[in-house]
């Protein structure tokens, strides 16, 4: 039997069944029921790309590039691809079409009819999998997932292609075929915008392979990803300038811009580089890896940012002053969901790119609780930051008094909050260590206490005394600013001191400012040191008063007086005693 060309086989494939039948539809996907139907749909579709790709390279356009990349695009289908990262998954399934090709065309033919699953015999049970013969190139049935049930090229088979291409290249195709080397012509490739003459025509100095890509397209890709950076910092530079005298709103969406900028510029030099120069080898999956990993992190970079400016933009309402508790608090949600939503995209980049999400959540749990142990005291101030917010003990601007420290709140952050004393000292305490304070809040009063003790000279009357408490009693019940409930405003004689008359004087001022409560106090107590002096009296002060005399000893006369005032007494309970005994009844 005369041997057929592996060329015409391809056509053969590509056009069997087709002839006075309808057009095969080009959406329907590849035959894999069988070791036979994939690898049969895997020359038929080699067939149809070899002959687009011609057509491409007579007049390089838009169309027929796109009409190529879909060819590719349902050629993967027949690989087994799940444990290629998703960022690099259609370069890897691209080239294994044209390692895929080189190969064969260097193997000895197969006959179709001795693949498992061909037409006109019965295989009973197809095998779950089957070697290309004189190859380590296998076909496996998918056990799960969505495509469980059909025949693939396995994984494995697909990641030693480069290794088995390496060993078989330098043989000559055993069949006539129209390009010998199909890995070369990929590597060669690039889009309509670059010419095939100008670009074979290159110096063989800048086309020798780095890394699978030529010397010149690795080079054009580093100049693009430059001006990428350079744009990107430009504007990041101007955009700082302008926001220095902005709203915090409008600030941050001109900082927004720029990770917007990187994510666009980022997506346009991909696509040039993706579908003009078209890297390959692996120059090409690194740079799929480093361009996944710049547009998570460019969009992670702008959730964070987003997160600030919903916040600001409704803190900028003016329901909420922007030194209020609630914006404080609508700050720190800012930052725990800026963090998640960074942090969510982070890691879902990072699978993308070939780390498994479920690894590094783990890695991050642990190290999260390793990171947690190190910096017990962060995560407590953390946590005492939220305690503050959810409980509301103060706010900012308040005037509070804690531990041995006192001042007016500036600010609440998560992990410390900033506090500026009276003598404007500004101190910083840490939210775990404030949470555990008693904290007296004076701006949370809704009333004063005005309490004084005034010690009078003991010279003061009686008469004195009570004329100066019912004078400061009207004093203050005729005030305003003074409550009149619950028995005050009261003054009161309370106690002998050491060298005065205590009178207690107190009463509730009615206002929460401390500083008008200081003026109203003042007034106060300078009307008491009025009526005070009109009683004609006045202030004790600390002192001792010497009585010089003669001790003229005890009054013997008091004595002999109290002493018959006992002796009475005495007998006047003895003579009771005996009358109450008499006048009882005799019983016998």
């Amino acid at each position: 039997m005369p041997r057929i060309s592996f060329h015409i086989l391809l056509l053969v494939f590509a056009f069997a069944g087709t002839a006075g039948a309808q057009p095969v539809n080009p959406l329907a996907p590849l035959d894999t029921s069988s070791p036979s139907a994939t690898f049969q749909s895997f020359l038929s579709q080699a067939g149809v790309i070899e002959s687009h790709y011609a057509d491409y390279l007579a007049d390089k356009d838009w169309a027929g590039e796109r009409r190529l990349l879909r060819d590719i695009a349902r050629l993967r289908g027949l690989m087994d691809l799940r444990a290629i990262p998703s960022a690099t998954r259609d370069k890897v399934g691209g080239a294994a079409f044209g390692y895929l090709m080189d190969i064969l065309n260097r193997i000895p033919e197969v006959p179709a009819a001795a693949i498992p699953g061909a037409a006109g015999r019965d295989w009973g049970d197809l095998p779950k999998k089957w070697e290309v013969p004189g190859t380590e190139i296998q076909i496996d049935k998918v056990e799960d997932g969505p495509q469980a049930g059909q025949y693939l090229f396995t994984g494995e088979s697909i990641e030693r292609l480069p290794e088995f291409h390496a060993l078989i290249i330098g043989q000559q195709p055993l069949r006539p075929v129209r390009y010998e080397d199909w890995r070369n012509e990929q590597i060669r490739l690039t889009g309509p915008l670059f010419p095939d003459t100008l670009t074979r025509g290159l110096p063989r100095s800048i086309q020798v392979d780095v890394l699978g890509t030529p010397l010149w397209k690795v080079f054009s890709t580093l100049v693009i990803a430059a001006l990428v950076a350079v744009a990107t910092w430009q504007w990041a530079w101007l955009t700082r300038r302008l926001r220095k005298h902005m709203s915090r709103p409008v600030s941050l969406a001109w900082h927004l811009t720029t990770p917007i900028l990187l994510f666009g510029l980022a997506l346009l030099a991909d696509w040039f580089v993706d579908y003009e120069l078209n890297l390959s080898g692996a120059f090409a999956a690194g740079e799929d890896i480093a361009v996944a990993a710049l547009l998570y992190l460019a969009g992670a970079w702008a959730a964070w940012v987003t997160c600030f400016f919903v916040v600001e933009a409704i803190i900028a309402s003016p329901r909420i002053p922007d030194n209020s508790y609630d914006a404080h608090l609508l700050r720190l949600t800012a930052r725990v969901c800026g963090i998640l939503a960074a942090g969510a995209i982070v890691i879902y980049g990072a699978n993308d790119i070939g780390i498994p999400a479920l690894g590094l959540v783990a890695g991050l749990g642990v190290g999260g609780f390793a990171f947690a142990l190190a910096s017990q005291s962060t995560v407590e101030n953390l946590f005492g930051g939220v305690s503050i917010f959810a409980d509301r003990p103060f706010r900012v601007g308040d005037f509070i008094h804690y531990g041995d420290g006192g001042g007016t709140v500036e600010a609440v952050g998560p992990r410390s909050s900033r506090i500026r004393s009276l003598d404007g000292t500004l101190t910083t305490v840490p939210n775990g260590d404030l949470a555990k304070l008693h904290i007296s809040n004076y701006s949370a009063r809704t009333k004063c206490h005005f309490q004084h003790v005034l010690g009078l000279r003991y010279e003061t009357s009686p008469r004195q005394l009570e004329w100066l408490a019912e004078e400061i009693h009207r004093l203050l019940a005729e005030h305003p600013m003074v409550e009149e409930a619950r028995g005050l405003p009261r003054v009161v004689v309370v106690g002998f001191g050491a060298s005065s008359i205590d009178m207690e004087v107190r009463c509730y001022v009615m206002t929460g400012d401390y500083g008008a409560f200081l003026d109203i106090q003042q007034s106060l107590m300078l009307a008491i040191m009025k009526a005070i002096e009109t009683a004609g009296t006045g202030f004790a002060f600390p002192s001792q008063t010497a009585y010089l005399t003669r001790d003229e000893g005890i009054d013997t006369d008091a004595r002999a007086r109290v002493e018959r005032e006992i002796e009475e007494r005495r007998a006047g309970i003895a003579a009771a005693a005996e009358e109450a005994a008499g006048s009882m009844p005799q019983t016998g």
